[in-house]
């Protein structure tokens, strides 16, 4: 398979897509950060403060927008910026499995 077919098969983080948290990760709050462990992959991670926050934000699933709106109520950044890095931090999650895109019910 090509590198370009490969990415077609890639889910792709939209700001109607909703996030969950992969149920396999175990993690700890460390000061302002979230350190983590993928158990299936051994696979570690550590969090700074704002994607802490987004993990904090996915305890219960919710829509990628729902995530840029708290953001940019709690930080000072405004909404294209927010989404632009928001929805690459989730791509980049699910990629790495720490997030999910449950199948629309």
């Amino acid at each position: 398979m090509s590198a370009a077919n490969a990415d077609k098969d890639k889910p792709k983080v939209a700001l109607s897509s909703t996030i969950a948290c992969n149920e396999a990760i175990v993690f700890t709050h460390l000061d302002d950060t979230i350190i983590m462990m993928d158990v299936n992959e051994g696979s570690y991670y550590e969090l700074d403060p704002v994607a802490s926050r987004i993990w904090t934000l996915l305890k219960e699933p919710r829509s990628a927008s729902s995530i840029c709106e708290a953001l940019a109520d709690e930080y000072e950044v405004d909404a294209q910026t927010c989404q632009r890095d928001t929805l690459a931090f989730l791509q980049a999650g699910v990629e790495q499995r720490i997030f999910e895109l449950p199948p629309a019910s």
